[in-house]
């Protein structure tokens, strides 16, 4: 290799190719040369054994101007550049910078690529595979021009050159070397590997031979390499275990997803292989907490389908477990974590039945462990995650006073276990989450000042934290998703300047950890609903732009969540039909009416059939009957829409959020009905409620505002 070069070639890549980087440079770092054509001479040095050190850029440039003075030192000292070629290369301005940089100190004739997704020269944004500097030659003055370049690339999409013949192409051009030469010498080196391992394979036939006279000498040496094999074993399952606990915990609190995730995968493999009825307990134990950390993961990246596999393997190996000590405790523990989070995708999913049946046998089990070790805090924790999820799933069915019951006993619970452990992290986020809960069950009662105080309390227990745990993703996280809920309840406050402020920094904040952890879903998810609620209250205080801007950003993620896993239900009838409704009002106050018909339109297409079903989660039958709405105020014919709308919001008024019942609220008032529409309004102003869509709708109809004051003398 060249004197200089400290690598021998230097990888370029779009974050969003991390994984396809990973694979390529542990390929190329790994691969060993036929010894044939080691030190041949070549146009670039002698012919190394191996392709020894290669540079692979980690880290994110984030919001720099131009490379950092690492990178291009890296780029300095690499006698290669390998481009990873797809349409997110082709449009990452750091790939382009990276190979106009590499390209201007070393020419071009050092460029090597390797098609992983997209077509080359298509010139469409969405399929181009080759950034511009690899599309075009460098003029004197050492900036693009608009000569076309050639360049030669690997292929490795499906039908190109397979992954056996992209890397060896690759290596041919990283060492000077003819590739059909390369790869003759690599087939030879294959027939000599079969040819010996034939050779070994008859030498060990004789050998059986011969150990079959030594019959007792070798039921002694089988039982002294079964139990070698057995120590081995641990040891490797005991480093396995060490990456599923410690490890797992360590990184996730920076929120590398990534790091994990081959962690997972060879451990799930190599625990699938073994039969369960005949695996020993420890090893049941690792191979149920393998499966989870791999469907973890899979749910994480929004891969539902591959998630519950894994779920449901855990729980068949945690099931085995049980059943063979069904009053051991940790037994009962594993598998309650196992239908815990089968019951979760049903949650998910829109599948609120079998989500209850799961969450109910979490529930049961919780209560068997505290029969069996009633001061065991580790069970009692259990409990409290219980009553979390039966509060959540009532909630959703929209029966909020029965949820706020199941969150104070999660409250009560969380709030000794964070007073018994003080400076617990999890504890303290357990505590949090209580309150969380409690607030989103008060608000959907319009208890618009217990809500927020509840939302404040949690928000004080993340501030206590801070310190030292400023890079903590999970409190990040947490402390995002307080703000911009609680953005939601100053809105139905009527406080607009503070909502606004607050969402924004939500918004902010999971940009940032979506940034971070572009494989993890969760921050992607809350960033495009953070940013709904930023759009809304920027719509409330008439700054049109701002909304549009934002809330075109809060679809754009969820488009791309939903193109992921489309059976995800929150994706498609919350986190993308609620930015599109409120969108739609900005252009509606607009007076741009063809739009706003468009995407109303668009809205209640998409969620008629999930919004009219039995049942249906009363936030998706709100978001559908606003649209519903929105057509209506512009419509010279809408009657009829409010009559659909009185119609499905009244089946069950008792499940409905307060903007629901203002709603329905407002279908009564255009529909005649002003006594139940002055009924709900009176009992939303009654309980501070002073959401912009309720006071409209008070100025709209004043005579609803009679009403109230005769309501409140009573």
């Amino acid at each position: 290799m060249d004197g200089s070069a400290r690598y021998r070639a230097f990888i370029s890549y779009s974050h969003r190719d991390a994984r396809w980087g990973e694979w390529i440079h542990r390929r190329l770092e790994t691969y060993r040369l036929p010894s044939a054509i080691v030190g041949r001479a070549s146009p670039f040095g002698p012919v190394p054994d191996r392709l020894q050190p290669i540079f692979r850029d980690r880290d994110e440039l984030g919001t720099a101007t131009d490379l950092s003075a690492e990178i291009t030192s890296a780029l300095q000292s690499s006698l290669f550049l390998v481009v990873i070629c797809s349409p997110a290369a082709s449009s990452s301005r750091w790939v382009n910078q990276e190979i106009k940089c590499f390209k201007r100190l070393h020419g071009e004739d050092r460029v090597r690529a390797i098609i992983v997704e997209g077509d080359p020269f298509s010139n469409d944004p969405a399929t181009e595979c080759f950034p511009d500097a690899l599309r075009f030659r460098t003029g004197a003055d050492g900036e693009l021009s608009g000569v076309r370049a050639e360049p030669i690339a690997a292929d490795l999409r499906p039908g190109g050159d397979g992954k056996r013949f992209a890397i060896s192409k690759l290596v041919a051009g990283l060492t000077g070397t003819r590739l059909d030469e390369l790869v003759q010498r690599e087939h030879h080196r294959r027939s000599r590997k079969l040819r010996a391992l034939a050779a070994g394979l008859g030498a060990l036939v004789l050998l059986f031979a011969g150990l079959a006279l030594e019959a007792t000498r070798q039921r002694n040496a089988a039982r002294q390499a079964q139990i070698e094999a057995e120590t081995a074993r641990n040891d490797a399952e005991g480093l396995v275990e060490f990456m599923l606990t410690d490890l797992r915990t360590r990184l996730n609190a920076v929120g590398r997803l990534d790091v994990l995730d081959s962690v997972g995968e060879r451990a799930l493999a190599y625990y699938d292989a073994r039969d369960l009825a005949q695996a020993a307990p420890d090893a049941l134990g690792r191979r149920a907490r393998a499966q989870l950390l791999v469907g973890e993961i899979d749910n994480l990246r929004g891969d539902l389908g591959s998630a519950l596999n894994a779920y449901l393997a855990a729980a068949a190996t945690t099931g085995e477990q049980l059943a063979r000590d069904p009053r051991n405790p940790q037994r009962i523990f594993d598998h309650a974590q196992s239908v815990f989070w089968v019951g979760y995708i049903a949650w998910q999913r829109g599948d609120a039945l079998q989500a209850k049946q799961r969450f109910t046998q979490y529930h049961d089990y919780a209560q068997q462990l505290l029969s069996l070790a009633p001061d065991k805090d580790e069970w009692r924790t259990e409990l409290d995650f219980a009553y979390s999820n039966l509060g959540t799933l009532a909630l959703d069915q929209g029966q909020a006073a029965a949820a706020e019951n199941y969150f104070r006993k999660s409250l009560a619970v969380s709030s000794r276990l964070a007073s018994k452990h003080p400076g617990d992290v999890d504890h303290m986020i357990a505590h949090g989450q209580s309150y969380a809960w409690l607030a989103d069950s008060l608000h959907r009662q319009a208890k618009v000042a217990e809500a927020r105080a509840a939302r404040l309390a949690e928000l004080a227990l993340y501030a206590s934290f801070e310190v030292g745990q400023s890079d903590n993703a999970v409190i990040m996280s947490r402390k995002a998703t307080a703000l911009y809920r609680l953005a939601q309840i100053e809105i139905a406050a009527g406080e607009l300047q503070e909502a606004a402020a607050r969402a924004g920094a939500a918004a902010h904040s999971f940009e940032r950890l979506s940034a971070d952890d572009p494989d993890n879903m969760e921050p992607a998810d809350r960033a495009s609903l953070a940013h709904a609620v930023l759009g809304e209250a920027y719509f409330h205080l008439r700054k049109s732009g701002q909304a549009r801007a934002t809330l075109q950003r809060s679809i754009e993620i969820a488009e791309r969540l939903v193109a992921r896993d489309d059976s995800v239900a929150q994706w498609r009838e919350q986190n993308l039909a609620l930015p599109r409704l409120t969108l739609a009002r900005v252009y509606a106050a607009a007076g741009d009416t063809v739009a706003a018909r468009t995407l109303f339109a668009a809205v209640t297409e998409d969620l008629r059939q999930p919004a009219t079903r039995d049942n249906a989660d009363p936030r998706t039958t709100r978001i559908y009957c606003a649209a519903l709405a929105g057509l209506a105020r512009i419509s010279s014919h809408s009657e009829p829409l409010w009559s659909e709308i009185a119609s499905t919001l009244s089946r069950k008024v008792g499940r409905q959020s307060p903007d629901g019942l203002v709603l329905l609220a407002e279908a009564d008032a255009v529909l005649g009905r002003l006594e139940s529409a002055g009924e709900i309004t009176s009992q939303l102003s009654l309980a501070g409620y002073r959401h912009p869509d309720l006071l409209s709708l008070l100025e709209r109809h004043p005579t609803l505002g009679d009403f109230k004051v005769a309501a409140a003398r009573q």
